[in-house]
């Protein structure tokens, strides 16, 4: 009678420290995404932040280069330097773009992804 009521007080301890153990690895789990998430939105931000600048110059540079040869469009043809100069700005403009509007996406997605996580631990 001994060993059972010892054996059945072993089962109950293992349990309820495997249990615990699970536990601690499900909020290891959590705080390692909330630190993998924090960094990412990090990363996002900066990268957002050094894209946009680049837009801002590339915009402009564009828009000179395009009122440019819109002033001389008499005088130029598709071949000419400055054409294909304003044809490769625009498409620097719009890689830009396209980048910037990547990263804010991924920004709200975060954003969103940490709003929901902490909803459902509260």
């Amino acid at each position: 009678m001994k060993k059972l009521t010892f054996l059945l007080a072993l089962a109950v301890m293992l349990t309820a420290c495997g249990n615990h153990s699970r536990r601690d690895e499900i909020e290891a789990r959590k705080n390692a995404l909330q630190q993998k998430q924090d960094s990412a939105l990090a990363a996002a931000q900066q990268q957002l932040a050094e894209v946009d600048s680049m837009l801002i110059e590339a915009n402009r540079r564009h828009d000179e280069q395009h009122q440019w040869v819109m002033t001389h469009a008499a005088q130029l043809n598709d071949h000419s330097p400055e054409v294909q100069q304003l044809n490769s700005l625009r498409a620097r403009r719009d890689s830009l773009q396209a980048q910037w509007q990547v990263l804010g996406a991924k920004i709200r997605y975060i954003r969103q992804l940490k709003a929901k996580g902490q909803d459902s631990i509260k």
